[in-house]
């Protein structure tokens, strides 16, 4: 699959210390729910954040509100966001 690109904001861009990245994604990945796995796979705040997401966490695919059932398709841009109030 051609690249998708995955931003990250709020809390979890502070977090995880990056805000944007291009992935290759593998076959077996279609959707926001493989891709939230995929990520967990990379241990610590990745497995926090994405393995076991707050309700807080918001998803976007090409500035569209999304689920994880949302499919994927190469050139998307998938956005993360999550603002935690103190």
């Amino acid at each position: 699959m051609n690249p998708i690109t995955v931003l990250y904001f709020g809390d979890l861009m502070a977090r995880l210390q990056i805000g944007r990245e291009q992935l290759r994604l593998p076959p077996n990945v279609a959707d926001v729910a493989g891709l939230m796995r995929l990520l967990a796979l990379r241990g610590g705040d990745w497995q926090t954040a994405f393995g076991r997401p707050r309700p807080s966490l918001r998803i976007t695919v090409n500035k569209t509100e999304a689920g994880a059932a949302t499919p994927l398709k190469a050139g998307d841009e998938i956005a993360f966001i999550e603002m935690v109030s103190l």
